[in-house]
């Protein structure tokens, strides 16, 4: 089976460290394009256009803001996880996730891949402080992000230098004045999914299917079921 993998850097250290990309074709995106989910979903799409000879296309995209919203690929299935983003995939599936969500809704949650090619809160202050100034960079960041209390590093297999990224975390964190915590990341959905194994979170659309928000909320796969 010949398989083509589109997939963000933020999981690119994840997919490499369990030697998932082995025997398939890779395409990791820039973080930034998560800014502009337009962008996202036009570069998409011409990934998809431009794989139409293999037997496969695993997304390790989710719901990212709908930017998989109307992508069509014409010849190929594709399969993507059912998260609502990358960080319910490190974590393991949504229903992890949501339980976080409910017992603290103030975390901002960090990785290994979205501290090596993310954009942090940090990193944007220190942006808006070079264009704007001191007072106005504080305003700005504080109405983005001052509702945060919280800074949970997402361990996950790979990370060579465990203490570097501590320290990243905990340097954000005491710039915004968070509490900071850690949790084990879960990547058997990861796994499932860059493998081509359909899981009850991940979703499976057919040739010629146009990704509709009833595919990505799992409102079509429970019509089925239905019938």
């Amino acid at each position: 089976m010949r398989i083509k993998l589109i997939g963000c850097k933020s999981m690119m250290n994840e997919i490499q460290a369990l030697g998932l990309n082995q025997g398939m074709d890779c395409e990791f995106m820039d973080y930034s394009f998560h800014a502009r989910p337009d962008y996202l979903n036009a570069r998409l799409q011409e990934l998809i256009n431009e794989s139409q000879d293999y037997d496969i296309i695993i997304l390790t995209y989710s719901r990212c803001s709908n930017s998989m919203l109307g992508l069509l690929s014409p010849q190929v299935p594709l399969l993507f996880p059912a998260t609502h983003d990358c960080i319910g995939l490190m974590l393991g599936s949504t229903a992890r996730h949501m339980e976080l969500f409910k017992e603290n809704s103030l975390t901002y949650y960090f990785s290994q891949g979205w501290l090596d090619y993310g954009r942090t809160p940090l990193a944007e202050y220190y942006e808006y402080e070079e264009r704007y100034g001191e007072k106005k960079a504080r305003k700005l960041i504080k109405t983005l992000y001052g509702n945060y209390k919280r800074a949970v590093f997402i361990i996950t297999p790979g990370i060579n230098n465990l203490e570097l990224y501590r320290q990243k975390v905990r340097e954000i964190a005491d710039f915004f004045g968070w509490e900071v915590g850690e949790i084990e990341g879960d990547l058997k959905l990861l796994t499932s999914v860059v493998k081509g194994i359909k899981a009850p979170e991940s979703i499976y659309v057919d040739p010629g299917q146009i990704i509709t928000l009833d595919i990505l909320s799992g409102s079509q796969k429970e019509k089925v079921l239905l019938k």
